[in-house]
């Protein structure tokens, strides 16, 4: 079966997944699998009355092989959703094609490694094979996403990751992700959180 469209992958990049206690996924992982933490990422929110509180983290674990950067990304979410845009609700997730519950043991998305100067042109792929798609671009100094839904908005210098979400016919979730180099520098240094209602 030959391809009717022109994508073209770098392989792999990531596998992601959510955890209920990012230090016991720091302890297995890193701790006895000996996996290397490649880079670490926290995440706050508007709790709803203009305070900035921590909501989540997302830790990168290396798997070595020929490519550096390929990895397994653990999310760690206090109640247990992505929020859109610091949409903070007590009642679970805003509605919408993206917020998406990241369960504990569960693949949230398959990441394919791209060329980052296809992604405008796979974006339009998409959108001609009638595809809903979101192109995320992520910032630091600091930490911010630029989102545009079903279109492309061009990355800004200081950008870290540029990405496209979209899902499979049975709603599997997958990215291609193209990764700047401003993320080599990016840090590994963050504090692995534990949740309080885990058994250790």
């Amino acid at each position: 079966m030959s391809p009717t469209t022109k994508f073209e992958f770098l392989g792999l990049d990531h596998v992601a997944l959510g955890c209920s206690d990012m230090q016991r996924t720091v302890d297995f992982y890193h701790g006895l699998l000996g996996m290397p933490i490649l880079h670490t990422l926290e995440y706050t929110g508007d709790d709803g009355s203009g305070n900035q509180v921590p909501m989540g983290q997302h830790f990168f674990f290396g798997v070595g092989g020929d490519n550096p950067n390929a990895h397994l990304a653990f999310f760690y979410w206090k109640n247990g959703y992505h929020p859109e845009a610091g949409n903070m609700q007590a009642d679970g997730p805003p509605p919408g094609v993206y917020p998406r519950a990241i369960k504990p043991g569960v693949v949230n998305h398959i990441n394919l490694r791209v060329a980052a100067e296809c992604i405008p042109d796979y974006c339009d792929l998409l959108a001609a094979a009638g595809l809903k798609f979101r192109h995320t671009v992520r910032y630091a100094d600091p930490w911010r996403e630029v989102t545009t839904d079903n279109g492309y908005t061009r990355p800004e210098p200081g950008c870290l990751m540029d990405s496209v979400y979209f899902n499979d016919p049975d709603g599997l979730r997958l990215e291609f992700n193209a990764w700047m180099p401003d993320w080599d520098s990016w840090p590994n240094d963050d504090k692995p959180w534990s949740d309080p209602r885990t058994t250790r």
